[in-house]
């Protein structure tokens, strides 16, 4: 079993490594951080803290994901606390002061356990948290150091202030101006807390405890109903595109998703059309709700036209503007009606899981070392280009170099042969297409661009 604990600042990583000396650190939890680590069934994972403002925050959907890995999920002192709260239904764990505070109601926000913190590995803390100063507030009004009055006061001064300006002086600067009567009660409650530092720190003394205390908390995911795993109702698209986006693997230190290198295999490998066609045509067959006996032994193709004749869809149902949406007017000039009709089914195929569908299916573009090679170096090419200057920046490059650049790659030059050549390669458009291409193209002209780097960056932005 592996322990994977999200911290940072709640505790140093020392205290944590004195708790579990066997724990794999990571920092606060973001969204994708549970898909691109994968535990392994059996694994435990600890989430303390998260983020949540300058990063998107982990989704519920993620640790549903992996409590569905039966992997043990238990999280208490700050966005672990809120998650477990949300999640105990399901299985997740929570432990601690704070989560027993959302679990009941008593608070609801995020911003009770946010607070201001510097870079790793120290992650200085530069705020209070609110609901540290709630839970002190609560301790010194139990031992009668401050007054239920004066302990609403400095509860509601802290409550009033953005989460980035909570501080005690801030607090005591509030209760000066708004509640002079009770402005002494900041110095009060402060040296209740230098008497009893127990109660000064919440969300660490959760998280201590928490760590202590795992295996028992571990055995509380036993007694959840699991019912709902094997349902299909909670795994939506977005999952879906969340697990290509965030799964993959490492190249030298960098992280290289299975949706980027999918997307590179789709604009570069030569035979992706195909592949993608076989791909579809399967689709469109294996998932028609047909009888046996209504689909014919003719061979993929064949059994594709079947099911589309089931559907009552056929060539002489395609309108002229389906034909000129779908097909070329070569092809529709061209083609014979069967044939015609495929095309416009493959180019047209929508998989139910998007992206993730096509990595199932062909798994070995995904591995190809060569491809996740290539999306690595991309991705440091875009790191030193833009190192030049922020206008170098991919999303400055214009859309007019993208698209020629496919034109040149692809063979095809007018509108609509290359929305074709792009719809055979498995994307919606064109448009998709040429985003798909905007963190591979600086890498096919990093020659040029080292050249003169200025002169030809300030062509293609």
């Amino acid at each position: 079993m592996s322990l994977h604990v999200f911290v940072g600042p709640t505790l140093a990583a020392r205290d944590v490594l004195t708790a579990v000396p066997e724990a794999i650190l990571h920092p606060p939890i973001a969204h994708g951080d549970l898909l691109r680590l994968d535990p392994e069934p059996g694994d435990m994972v600890v989430i303390i803290d998260g983020y949540f403002h300058q990063v998107a925050s982990v989704r519920h959907k993620e640790i549903l994901q992996t409590l569905a890995r039966r992997v043990t999920v238990i999280g208490c002192s700050s966005l672990g606390a809120l998650r477990a709260a949300e999640l105990v239904p399901y299985g997740m764990v929570g432990n601690g002061v704070v989560f027993e505070m959302y679990r009941a109601g008593a608070i609801d926000a995020d911003d009770e356990v946010a607070v201001v913190h510097g870079e790793a590995p120290e992650y200085r803390k530069f705020g209070m948290p609110l609901v540290s100063l709630r839970h002190a507030v609560a301790m010194a009004q139990q031992d009668g150091a401050v007054s239920a009055p004066e302990g609403a006061g400095l509860v509601a001064a802290c409550r009033g202030l953005p989460y980035s300006a909570r501080s005690w002086r801030a607090v005591e600067a509030v209760l000066s101006r708004d509640d002079p009567e009770h402005a002494g009660a900041v110095r009060r409650l402060r040296g209740y807390l230098a008497q009893h530092p127990e109660h000064a720190d919440v969300k660490a003394a959760d998280a201590i405890d928490t760590l202590k205390r795992l295996a028992e908390l571990g055995a509380r995911r036993s007694v959840c109903d699991e019912g709902w795993i094997d349902s299909p109702r909670w795994r939506n698209r977005l999952l879906h595109e969340w697990h290509a986006e965030f799964a993959g693997s490492w190249v030298d230190g960098i992280h290289v998703s299975d949706r980027a290198v999918m997307q590179y295999q789709q604009i570069y490998r030569n035979d992706l059309a195909q592949r993608w066609s076989t791909f579809a045509l399967r689709g469109i067959r294996d998932g028609a709700e047909l009888r046996a006996a209504d689909v014919p032994d003719g061979g993929l193709e064949a059994a594709v036209l079947a099911v589309a004749a089931a559907y009552g869809v056929d060539d002489s149902r395609l309108t002229p503007e389906q034909r000129a949406e779908w097909l070329t007017p070569q092809e529709a000039d061209g083609l014979e009606s069967d044939a015609a009709v495929l095309r416009v089914l493959v180019r047209s195929y929508s998989p139910p899981r998007g992206i993730l569908d096509l990595i199932v299916a062909e798994p070995e573009l995904v591995t190809d070392q060569a491809a996740r090679v290539a999306v690595a170096e991309s991705f440091v090419v875009n790191a030193e280009v833009v190192s030049w200057a922020p206008k170098n920046g991919l999303a400055y490059l214009r859309h007019s170099v993208l698209r020629d650049h496919l034109a040149a790659r692809w063979g095809s030059d007018d509108e609509r042969s290359l929305t074709a050549a792009a719809r055979d390669r498995g994307f919606v458009s064109l448009v998709e297409a040429v985003e798909a291409v905007r963190p591979f193209f600086l890498r096919h002209h990093l020659s040029m661009a080292v050249a003169t780097p200025a002169a030809r960056l300030e062509e293609l932005t």
